[in-house]
């Protein structure tokens, strides 16, 4: 093998690894707009952001890094039942039927159900519930006093 290919090895590894878990937020994403599509009265998960606020609470220190490596398991088991996110909304809706009759699908979509309300009834400081979305589609008034902070950092 020449050195130069040699020395590119792991940025291709890293390039596909990053591809990798694009695929996977893009798949989630796709679940939960599937969970919570948008509504006369309600947003849908992609309009009150519900993947951008998984991915920040995600990767955040304090996060139970079991439920992420159980997340990004079903979402490799959802590949393997021919999820994607191009499918039907009827096609999506028996693929996750399916996939929730099992143990872990069931215990999966769960955890998905809770962090996408999460997202949807969280401060807009930790990235979901965009611009309150969630807060008045359901006539909420947030409490006081409000984070100033994400996760309670000060942040420069």
């Amino acid at each position: 093998m020449k050195r130069r290919v040699f020395l590119s090895l792991p940025i291709v590894a890293t390039t596909l690894a990053c591809a990798k878990k694009d695929d996977a937020w893009l798949l989630i994403e796709s679940v939960q707009e599937h969970l919570f599509p948008k509504t006369q009265n309600y947003p849908s998960a992609k309009e009150f952001k519900a993947t951008r606020y998984l991915k920040i609470v995600a990767y955040y220190d304090s996060f139970d890094k079991d439920d992420l490596d159980f997340i990004l398991r079903g979402v490799e088991e959802l590949q393997k039942s021919a999820y994607k996110t191009i499918l039907t909304k009827d096609e999506k809706e028996k693929i996750l039927q399916a996939f929730g009759q099992s143990r872990f699908g069931k215990n999966w979509l769960s955890l998905m159900i809770n962090y996408t309300l999460e997202a949807l009834f969280s401060d807009p400081i930790y990235g979901g519930n965009k611009n309150e979305i969630g807060w008045k589609s359901f006539h909420h008034n947030a409490g006081i006093p409000r984070p100033k902070f994400r996760f309670g950092a000060k942040h420069g």
